[in-house]
């Protein structure tokens, strides 16, 4: 459970560091030595956070949770919501880690842009079944194929989640503009940390304490 003190805020998003083969292969197949020293071993998933009519929900792609959609009332594979604490225990209780990177001041949502992320998470991914690309999470990774060029073209119909984070954050004006494929969850942070947008907060790993680094 988080403590009281921590409060999340909508357009954090959630680096997660899981401890199954597929998460070890992400993190391995996207580390570089060339990255900040927080961010050489990147994540294995990325999730943002909302609000809703129910306060505050962690939005994601996956295809590797157990808990039914709060939105849907359903397990589902692809686009979902969940509570925020209940996620981020299911990784610490397997031995994973988790952080929280938010927007730096000057880059920080106003009103209506908070509810525009509400709005496009609502409409276009949560009302309505969004699949999970599993085949593009593993394309994502690959650096040959983003250098040859030969990444496939958007389909946000089905998403992996640094698709889903880089898509949104396209529309938000966050990032520049470009395929959303061409995006792991590594290479999206690095991108936004370097780029001044995002700064990390917080992190937990699976000991009971929390490392709280900066908060607006």
């Amino acid at each position: 459970m988080l403590p009281s003190a921590f409060q999340f805020q909508p357009g954090d998003l959630v680096a997660c560091y899981g401890t199954d083969w597929i998460s070890r292969g992400i993190q391995l197949l996207t580390w570089s030595p060339f990255a900040a020293a927080e961010l050489r071993s990147g994540p294995s998933h990325l999730a943002i956070i909302t609000e809703s009519d129910r306060g505050l929900l962690w939005v994601e792609s996956t295809t590797l949770c157990r808990h039914p959609c709060v939105v849907r009332g359903e397990c589902v594979s692809g686009c979902q919501a969940h509570e925020p604490c209940e996620r981020i225990h299911d990784y610490l209780v397997t031995g994973g880690a988790v952080a929280v990177y938010r927007l730096t001041g000057i880059n920080q949502f106003d009103e209506s842009e908070r509810q525009l992320l509400r709005r496009i998470l609502f409409q276009h991914f949560l009302w309505k079944p969004v699949g999970y690309d599993l085949g593009g999470a593993i394309l994502s990774g690959t650096r040959a194929i983003r250098w040859l060029g030969l990444l496939p073209g958007a389909d946000l119909q089905s998403l992996f989640c640094s698709e889903l984070m880089a898509a949104i954050l396209m529309r938000l004006n966050r990032l520049n503009h470009a395929n959303p494929t061409g995006f792991s969850p590594a290479r999206l942070l690095r991108t936004l940390v370097l780029l001044g947008k995002y700064h990390r907060v917080a992190q937990w790993s699976d000991q009971p304490t929390i490392e709280v680094s900066r908060n607006e």
